[in-house]
């Protein structure tokens, strides 16, 4: 009886270690915490004011019928930003300025016209950067 137990006890053994290296259930991968997730880039005051003006042309161009934007005066005042308006043609810049034109198409009525009477021929901001077509 003796033998018994102990060979059931030895078996029992055995099997535990084999057990133990069975592969484990795929467990789903964590979600990023917040500390860890990648957070875009911050844009230098100029490089925002840059993306402001260029958002504004654009959505000036695509919403609002009687207006235009003037593709030299933004150049000149993303220039005097000291920003190459090369720049918002791709990268970081060029996605802020989208999401400020996507911003500005919220109200686009009000927004057509704050973008005539601050930016155009009377505008105390930079004047003639939006003109009547």
């Amino acid at each position: 009886m003796r033998r018994i137990m102990l060979a059931a006890l030895l078996a029992g053994a055995a099997i535990l270690p084999a057990r133990a290296q069975e592969p484990a259930a795929p467990t789903p991968p964590a979600a990023p915490s917040p500390a860890t997730e990648a957070k875009p880039p911050e844009l230098s005051k100029n490089e925002t004011m840059a993306a402001r003006l260029a958002g504004l042309v654009g959505f000036v161009n695509v919403a609002c019928p009687n207006l235009r934007g003037e593709p030299e005066q933004l150049q000149a005042a993303v220039r005097r930003l000291g920003i190459e308006p090369g720049a918002l043609n791709s990268g970081t810049l060029h996605f802020a300025a989208a999401s400020y034109l996507e911003s500005y198409r919220k109200d686009p009525d009000a927004n057509c016209r704050r973008a005539f009477d601050s930016f155009g021929p009377t505008g105390s901001l930079v004047p003639n950067l939006v003109v009547r077509r």
